[in-house]
């Protein structure tokens, strides 16, 4: 009987996430039109905290940086999905101001308490769709997606996240 109460005591201490408001995610449709929902996800984040920085701690460069916040547009549709059918991680680059030569999007897929499930790495200078089949995540939760657009070897400019909601 000890053991138990000392390992709940000690997940009461982990950190969890508070995914938000309006259900803790941003509602999108089979073909990614956005509904109602977190309006924090999939903006401009102000400071992370140590477990979100240590993320991406192997990128070894600062969070911490003035944001580029109108380049990147990400979402993840549909939001919700069915465990069994999978969900897309769309990116762009506003054409309008264009993204810094050699950006790249590192992303990371965490659980309520920060355990990494997924993670990739992939071009920030055009269009890209991160396409997660059937069963990526398991059903009944709601996972986190952080991101940030950097150069390597030079600055992180945007850094971000977005809530996934898989039943």
């Amino acid at each position: 009987m000890l053991p138990a109460l000392l390992l709940s005591a000690c997940r009461k201490d982990e950190p969890e996430i508070d995914f938000g408001p309006d259900g803790g995610f941003q509602y999108r449709t089979r073909q990614n039109i956005p509904g109602p929902g977190d309006a924090t996800d999939w903006t401009a984040d102000g400071p992370w905290n140590s477990k979100e920085k240590g993320l991406f701690s192997s990128l070894n460069l600062s969070l911490d940086e003035a944001q580029q916040s109108r380049t990147w547009y990400s979402s993840v549709y549909p939001n919700p999905s069915e465990a069994a059918d999978g969900f897309t991680f769309m990116t762009s680059v506003s054409s309008n101001n264009p993204a810094p030569a050699g950006s790249r999007k590192a992303y990371v897929i965490v659980d309520r308490r920060y355990n990494v499930l997924q993670r990739g790495d992939i071009n920030a200078t055009t269009h890209e769709d991160v396409v997660f089949g059937p069963n990526s995540l398991p059903a009944g939760s709601l996972y986190r997606l952080y991101y940030v657009c950097y150069v390597p070897g030079q600055r992180v400019y945007f850094r971000s996240h977005g809530d996934i909601k898989v039943e």
